[in-house]
This record gives C-alpha cells, sequence and structure tokens, in this order.
C-alpha cells in the first residue's frame, strides 16, 4: 500500500493544496452521508444530547482528522516528522508557555467579541445571526448535561477532539502547504487562520477565532510541536467547557455566553505581557547565539 504514496510525494505546492481539498471533501461527504442515515436529535432529553455529542465527536475525526492523516501519509516521505509529533526536549514546558500566552490574551478577546458582535452585515444579516444563534444554541444545548460524567465526555467531544482534529489539518497540513505555496510562513499563518476561523460558520465570531487561529499558527511555526498546539487549543476549549459546567451547577455566576469587560489598562498590560512571553519562548530574539567552534 505505500507505493500508492510513490506518485503523490513531492508533489507541487498547488497539487498537495488541492489533494488535501479533495480529502476535506471526502470526509465531508462521508458526514453527510451518515447524517441522511441517522440525523442528529432536536430532542433536549439528556440521551438525545449524549448522542449529538458523540456524533459531533464522529464529524471531526471524519471532516479533519482522517484526511489530515490520509494527506501526511500520502504526500509526505516522513509523515509523523511533518506533523510535529516529536515529544523529546520542552515541548511540555512550551505548551505551558503557550497557554499562558493564550490565558493572557483572553481580555483582548473579550473585546474582540463584543466588537465582533456589533458588526453590520447588509441584506444578509438577519440570515447570519439566525445562523449564528443556532450555532450558540446548539452548543449550549451539549454543554447543558451536569453529571461528572457528562463533564468528561463534553471535554473529550467539545475539547479535546476538535482540538487534536483541528490542529492536524490547520496546522499540520494546511498551514504547511500555503507556506511552500507562498514562500512565506507568515502570509501562511494569516491565511490559514481566516479559513480556521470562517471553517466554523460563525460570522459573529469570527474575530476572536482569528485571533487564536493566529496564535495557534505562529505556535507551530516557532515550535514545530503537534503536542504544543494542541495542549493549547485544548485548554482554550476546555475553559468554556468548564465554565458552562460551574455556571450551570451555580458554582460561578459568570454567564460564559456574556463579554466580561475586562478594563483597558487590563487588556493592554495582558497583551503586551502575552506578546513579550512569546517572544521569550518561542522566537530568536531574546535567545543567546550559540558560540561558535574553533575548527
Amino acid at each position: 500500500m505505500k507505493k500508492i504514496s510513490f506518485f503523490f510525494v513531492d508533489s507541487k505546492p498547488f497539487s498537495q493544496l488541492v489533494g488535501l481539498c479533495l480529502l476535506l471533501l471526502f470526509g465531508f461527504l462521508m458526514v453527510v452521508g451518515l447524517q441522511i442515515l441517522q440525523p442528529m436529535s432536536q430532542s433536549p432529553a439528556p440521551g438525545a444530547i449524549r448522542f449529538n455529542l458523540l456524533w459531533q465527536g464522529c464529524s471531526q475525526l471524519l471532516i479533519f482528522f482522517v484526511p489530515a492523516m490520509l494527506f501526511a501519509w500520502l504526500y509526505q516521505r516522513r509523515p509523523a516528522e511533518y506533523l510535529g509529533l516529536d515529544l523529546q526536549g520542552r515541548k511540555w514546558l512550551l505548551a505551558l508557555v503557550g497557554v499562558v500566552v493564550m490565558l493572557l490574551l483572553v481580555p483582548i478577546n473579550d473585546w474582540l467579541t463584543y466588537w465582533n458582535e456589533q458588526w453590520q452585515m447588509g441584506s444578509v444579516e438577519e440570515v447570519l445571526r439566525r445562523q449564528s444563534q443556532q450555532s450558540k444554541e446548539l452548543t449550549q444545548q451539549m454543554l447543558s448535561l451536569t453529571s461528572p460524567g457528562d463533564l468528561c465526555l463534553q471535554l473529550l467531544v467539545v475539547a479535546l477532539l476538535p482540538a487534536v482534529c483541528e490542529e492536524f489539518f490547520f496546522r499540520g497540513c494546511l498551514q504547511q502547504v500555503l507556506q511552500r505555496w507562498f514562500g512565506n510562513r507568515h502570509v501562511a499563518v494569516v491565511v490559514t487562520a481566516v479559513i480556521f476561523s470562517l471553517a466554523h460558520g460563525d460570522v459573529y465570531g469570527f474575530a476572536p477565532r482569528l485571533v487564536l487561529g493566529l496564535l495557534l499558527g505562529y505556535l507551530f511555526v516557532f515550535s514545530g510541536s503537534m503536542l504544543v498546539n494542541a495542549f493549547v487549543h485544548f485548554f482554550n476549549n476546555a475553559m468554556v467547557v468548564v465554565m458552562f459546567y460551574l455556571n450551570h451547577r451555580e458554582l460561578v455566576l459568570i454567564d460564559p455566553t456574556e463579554p466580561m469587560f475586562f478594563s483597558w489598562t487590563t487588556t493592554i498590560i495582558c497583551g503586551l505581557a502575552g506578546l513579550l512571553l512569546f517572544l521569550v519562548y518561542f522566537t530568536e530574539i531574546f535567545k543567546k547565539p550559540r558560540p561558535k567552534t574553533q575548527r
């Protein structure tokens, strides 16, 4: 079977992009076909909600994870290395630092969320707002169960699987193909972040997801580790899941669906601290050059 990849390895970036899109389409059609056979339930019953959660998890695997794995296997000589699966070195430290950077960007994303929700979209605004509301209602329904077992299921399906599947597809595959095509890593990061945000299908959540996509894109550029990206993405998703859980159980009063409106002072300080921390740990700006060895 490995001989099949002989026809795809070392192909041009455009050919790889077309192949990745075809694999994505294949996964999407599989999900559509399965959904026709077994549509998601509209019932608010706990059993139906759990079924919808499992269905969402399967959809993530078929649309993003399977195409990413097939793409790396077909088009790359060293799939594991290409996808950044090396766990050696300071990867866990970088993952933790990445989480701190992401947390420091929360005030900025909070203001961006509020600003994004005020966008005027002209004649299509009513349709887009209805679509956004339906997406939010579906998420809130899937996160409405409050037992410890359901929390574990929510963390698996809403936090972990999207983090892993989306990172493998968007950063592991799409961003690297675009970087080869454009010959510029910054352009590749920005374009991938835009596509990543649009793929969620919610225009009124575009801006904060774009910032998350930019952060994840540059994390992968400078760390080269899928562990770092998946962990940061998972932590971002898990915060939302846990906040809904605690709010439903009345353990916290913060409504996760509403902006928190941080002060501008807090927003600016946290943003600058996050940028500095990122530059120190992930770029070469503050790293001392190694002394040259004499020959």
